[in-house]
């Protein structure tokens, strides 16, 4: 049974007819999606999330408003996706940087500085985390997922750190991980209006060392 081809100025147009016309129905924009990524991340960048517009992201990207929403639904995803790939760029970048760290302080400063740093002017995206109305389950189980391999980097460097005794034994690497984590969201979304990314690093990382360390560094 043979269905009939999409039909143009009210005939019907055959498989054949198509390949000699160019029919294929809606054009498509090479990197499309990377295009508008990179708008998007360079304007949520530069401007406060509530301020960003889709026209202006479409526009920024050289695309139409409608190719924007199907390539992501909403602002709120569009943001979401923006904010996880930026993420798993950041944890590329923390492996780089500890490459060139050879203690354990320097190394922890490394990884609490970076993330400190990402996470600064980003916090409704844990708003929008705990709202299912606003970010796609894909999306938060990949931000989680991407989440868990930065604890695990952290829970890597500390049992490391016990094997070379810097860190003092029976301690929890699991939980000591997770507690660094927790330090450094809660200073991105409480400390924002009275501290800096820098000042914020630092004083979570000198509570944590100071907790962890064998001889705790001042």
């Amino acid at each position: 049974m043979s269905f009939p081809g999409p039909a143009v100025s009210g005939r019907v147009l055959k498989k054949k007819d198509a390949v000699s016309t160019g029919f294929r129905g809606r054009p498509t924009t090479p990197f499309l999606r990377e295009r508008i990524l990179e708008s998007a991340a360079r304007l949520f960048a530069a401007t406060a999330f509530d301020l960003v517009t889709i026209d202006a992201v479409a526009a920024d990207a050289g695309v139409g408003k409608g190719s924007v929403y199907r390539q992501f639904g909403s602002k709120e995803e569009l943001y979401a996706t923006v904010v996880i790939d930026g993420f798993i760029q950041l944890q590329s970048e923390i492996r780089a940087a500890l490459d060139k760290n050879e203690s354990i302080a320097e190394r922890i400063a490394t990884i609490v500085s970076h993330t400190v740093k990402f996470f600064w002017g980003r916090r409704q995206f844990f708003e929008f985390l705990r709202d299912p109305r606003t970010v796609p389950r894909k999306l938060e189980r990949q931000y989680r997922s991407e989440r868990a391999k930065l604890s695990t980097m952290i829970v890597e460097l500390l049992k490391a750190a016990a094997a070379e005794g810097v860190v003092r034994g029976g301690l929890d690497v699991r939980l000591a991980a997770e507690a660094l984590l927790g330090m450094i969201r809660g200073v991105n979304r409480y400390s924002r209006e009275y501290s800096s990314p820098a000042v914020a690093a630092r004083t979570v990382v000198s509570l944590f060392l100071g907790g962890c360390l064998t001889a705790p560094s001042r």
